[in-house]
This record gives C-alpha cells, sequence and structure tokens, in this order.
C-alpha cells in the first residue's frame, strides 16, 4: 500500500482502472473528484496494487485531518480492474497517518479486521423493465399524488443555464433548514453544474408552479446506474406534490437513457417517512458497508459543529419564513 499524490499521470492511470472497474460509480470518476478540487479540497489515491485504487478527498491539517473515500456518505470504495479479493480497510487507511478516514463500499470490495464498520440501506428502483415496468410498482397513494401535481399545474423543466442554479440552492437552503443540517456552498453546485452537467453524468431538474420554482432534483448517473442523490423544495408549496412529479420524470428519463437501477439514496431507520416515500416508487431496500475510523479531536470537532449546525438551523428557518 502506498499514497500517491495527485498528478497527471496517476489521474491517467486511475481514470484507466474506473474505465475498466465494473462497480465504479459515477462519485468514482475523475468529473467528480474535480468538483471537490474546485472546493479547495486535496485529492489522493491509495494504491492498493498495480490494478486497484482507493481514491480520498482530504481536508483539514494535523489531528484535524479527513480523508474520505468520497464525502457525504456517496458510494465509492476501492476500484479495480481484476478484483482478487476484498481489501483491507485497516490497511488501506494506513499511508493516510493520523488522518481520520471513511469509505464507503458500495461494491463490497472491502474487509475490517477489528469492527470499524456500519451498515447503511438505500433503496433502489428497478428500471431494467422499462417506465411502465417500474410504474407498475408505484403504490396507489403515489400514483394519486403524481396526477395531484399534475392538476395542480406543476411543470419539470431541466436546468440549461448556470444561473437558474441559483434557484436550486436556495431551496436547498430550505430544505436543509427544516432538518439543522448543514448546507453546501454555492459553489458546490456551480462545480457540478460544470464538470458534470457537460459530461451527461448529472441533470439538475426544477418544479415550476405559475412560474415559481418550487422543488429541484439533482440526478447523477454513469452507464446503467443512476442516483437521484439531492431532491430540495420550498417548504410553502409542500402541498402541491412536485417532488414526486419530479422523480416520476427522473425514471422516465433514466429509463429512456439506459439505465436499470436508480437509487434513491440513503435510508436511516429513524427516517420511516422518507423510507416509505420511496417505497412508493417500488424501491426495494440495499445495504452496503460504511468503514470509518475517526480520531478525537476530529469526533470532538464534529459534535461541536452539529451542535452548532441545530442552532444555525433554526436561525435559518426564521430568516427565509
Amino acid at each position: 500500500m502506498r499514497l500517491l499524490l495527485e498528478n497527471e499521470r496517476v489521474r491517467e492511470r486511475y481514470a484507466e482502472l474506473v474505465a475498466h472497474c465494473e462497480t465504479a460509480t459515477v462519485y468514482q470518476t475523475t468529473a467528480w473528484l474535480e468538483v471537490w478540487k474546485r472546493l479547495g479540497a486535496d485529492v489522493a489515491f491509495v494504491e492498493v496494487d498495480d490494478a486497484t485504487m482507493v481514491p480520498f478527498v482530504c481536508r483539514g491539517r494535523g489531528a484535524l485531518r479527513r480523508a474520505y473515500s468520497l464525502p457525504f456518505d456517496t458510494y465509492g470504495g476501492p476500484v479495480t480492474a481484476h478484483p482478487n479479493g476484498p481489501v483491507s480497510f485497516e490497511r488501506a487507511v494506513e499511508p493516510l497517518g493520523n488522518a481520520s478516514a471513511r469509505v464507503v463500499d458500495f461494491g463490497s470490495r472491502m474487509a475490517s479486521s477489528n469492527g470499524a464498520a456500519r451498515r447503511v440501506t438505500s433503496h433502489v428502483v428497478d428500471l431494467s423493465k422499462g417506465y411502465e415496468g417500474a410504474a407498475r410498482n408505484y403504490s396507489d397513494s403515489n400514483l394519486r399524488l403524481i396526477r395531484q401535481a399534475r392538476d395542480h399545474g406543476v411543470r419539470i423543466e431541466t436546468v440549461e443555464d448556470a444561473s437558474q442554479v441559483r434557484a436550486f440552492y436556495a431551496m436547498h437552503l430550505r430544505t436543509v433548514a427544516r432538518y439543522g443540517a448543514r448546507p453546501l456552498p454555492r459553489a458546490f453546485f456551480d462545480a457540478v453544474f460544470a464538470s458534470l452537467v457537460p459530461a451527461g453524468l448529472a441533470t439538475f431538474y426544477l418544479a415550476r408552479h405559475d412560474g415559481t420554482a418550487v422543488a429541484g432534483n439533482l440526478v447523477l448517473r454513469r452507464r446503467d446506474r443512476s442516483f437521484d442523490w439531492m431532491w430540495v423544495y420550498d417548504d410553502r408549496h409542500l402541498h402541491l406534490r412536485a417532488t414526486n412529479l419530479m422523480i416520476d420524470r427522473a425514471i422516465r428519463d433514466e429509463v429512456a437513457r439506459g439505465a436499470r437501477l436508480l437509487n434513491l439514496g440513503a435510508s436511516p431507520n429513524d427516517r420511516l417517512g422518507s423510507v416509505r416515500f420511496k417505497q412508493g416508487f417500488g424501491a426495494e431496500p440495499f445495504e452496503y458497508t460504511v468503514y470509518a475510523h475517526t480520531g478525537r479531536l476530529v469526533a470532538a470537532a464534529r459534535r461541536a459543529r452539529e451542535s452548532a449546525n441545530r442552532f444555525g438551523a433554526r436561525l435559518r428557518v426564521l430568516a427565509v419564513r
């Protein structure tokens, strides 16, 4: 195992592995890593062997150094052209030194010897039988809400201009404020639009009602697997049920692009409403593993940040009302 800092040669070699890795997702592409470079993060790779690498996005310095196989629990892990058994999490993060590390192993390519693993569930819609086949698995209540959105006059459009990303971002702020979460910076969405949309790896959607943006959706994809990564909304217009209509549109569009699966995202056990919502589209649970080693200072800083985020979210809720 050795740590490889990014340069043109390493980047080209890594891109070649991604091209030949059947389980590689959009989150392991160089285009996705470029998004984080634009935000000031470092990119590094741990070389496992001559056919296997693990990409990391790194932030912070010293004892607060954090390394993510990909940030925000997106789907990554080892990239390999010729799998030859599981990669040891403990050995893979050794070259990172004292950095806290997290690897989201979406392709079941890792193992841990000290129990540094937790199982996570996402929900996936089967698109292999086409749009009609997927729609047959919709719940009656979901079909009713999709019709309701159309009856209200909600219209879905794709974002074709960078200026429209501002409307998406404004709703992102409102959405995360409701849950006490930390918003992503505006620069993140601008970078996704600049790097992934031209490559056909991403689509932004906006739902409009009487000309006003009331909800948004960001879908990412690579080959035959798509990820409905983020939906946002203006909570003053929830009665329009625009999100149901947007996901239905995403399913229709991803089928047309040749996708066989649409992942609707992680489903925490304490978010039963979110689980039922995804099940309304016929989504079935899919488990994967997150491996993590967190230093004490990083853990303490994370707890303090979460407390500050909750306080800040309450302030943002008051500000947007």
